[in-house]
């Protein structure tokens, strides 16, 4: 009886299960082979993304394999939902035979014609000989709604950064509870896939509780509303159109559009004119030239005239200021 061997790092072994291994190579030795025309199928378990093997080539040593498997997915298959499969043909590849492969290298396609041409690869898992685990890529886009829902989560500083020394997920991500967790106000985005637009509902909270703020001043609002118009297009490529709704008393205070031309036209060098300008005040203190309290002031001047000019190239009927947001002189 042949026992599925345990893979180079304790972790990924436990992750990527050992129950169940696939069938071995029969005759033990794990002999050079190659296809087409005649590619062992695994038996692939449920809960991860079907494939099918179409190519399969083992050279070298039979101790010492250099191995590359090319799969085909049998059906449309999601950025995250990739991932099972990766681990899947990992594992495939590192136990069939007795002796684990050299070098790996397993490769995944959306069609028969794209593996034998070996183009536009959406996904690979491999494994070096001087690796301790294997390494992923992953190149399917995300779609629409997880664009924005990965923009949106950046918008809140929630964003996941992707771990580069882990780039195969192996490893179970904890998630961090969060004062604002239990808040009865919360965030909230709709998205609309077929006008490729998003509508932000954002409420004004007092810091660290679940209560509005008692007054809210126009470059407050607009702060928030400049920093989810900039992540929303930058990090959701394909979001066309942002609606953004600043909530003040379960009302909105702030209502405005935003297409994409319009971002990309007018509205890209919001944020940095008004950092920009900020770095100017502040050297005019370092050299004394300010006060504090005066170049607090000019930046507040500087910040509503920048939205107000920014707001001007959009058309009026998708701009909505509340009269109870307080101007800055």
């Amino acid at each position: 009886m042949i026992l599925c061997m345990v893979l180079p790092l304790a972790a990924p072994a436990l992750l990527f299960g050992l129950a169940g291994c696939p069938s071995s190579d029969k005759s033990g030795g794990g002999a050079a082979r190659s296809c087409p025309p005649d590619c062992d199928q695994p038996k692939i378990p449920p809960g991860v993304p079907a494939f099918q093997v179409v190519k399969d080539v083992a050279t070298g040593p039979a101790d010492g394999q250099d191995v590359t498997i090319a799969v085909v997915l049998k059906q449309p298959t999601k950025r995250d939902q990739i991932y099972p499969a990766l681990h899947f043909l990992y594992r495939y590849a590192m136990t069939r035979n007795a002796t684990e492969p050299r070098n790996f290298v397993g490769e995944f396609y959306t069609s028969e014609s794209d593996a034998a041409a070996g183009a536009r690869q959406v996904a690979k898992v491999f494994r070096e000989q001087t690796d301790k685990g294997p390494r992923c890529e992953n190149s399917i886009k995300l779609e629409l709604p997880e664009q924005v829902e990965a923009a949106f989560a950046h918008s809140l500083n929630r964003g996941e950064v992707e771990d580069l020394e882990d780039t195969c997920r192996l490893n179970e991500k904890k998630k961090v509870a969060r004062f604002d967790d239990k808040f009865s106000r919360k965030p909230t985005f709709k998205v609309d896939p077929a006008a490729r637009s998003v509508e932000v509902q954002y409420p004004y909270l007092e810091t660290g509780k679940d209560e509005y703020v008692k007054t809210l001043s126009f470059n407050a609002a607009m702060t928030y509303f400049a920093e989810f118009m900039s992540t929303m297009f930058q990090k959701a490529p394909d979001l066309q159109q942002l609606t953004y709704v600043g909530l003040l008393d379960d009302q909105p205070a702030l209502k405005i559009t935003v297409t994409r031309q319009e971002y990309d036209s007018k509205l890209t060098t919001v944020q940095e004119t008004i950092a920009s300008f900020a770095a100017i005040t502040f050297a005019k203190i370092g050299l004394h030239k300010l006060s504090d309290k005066a170049a607090q002031k000019e930046q507040e001047a500087h910040k509503s005239k920048t939205y107000t000019n920014a707001l001007s190239f959009l058309p009026k009927d998708h701009v909505f200021v509340s009269p109870k947001l307080k101007k800055s002189s």
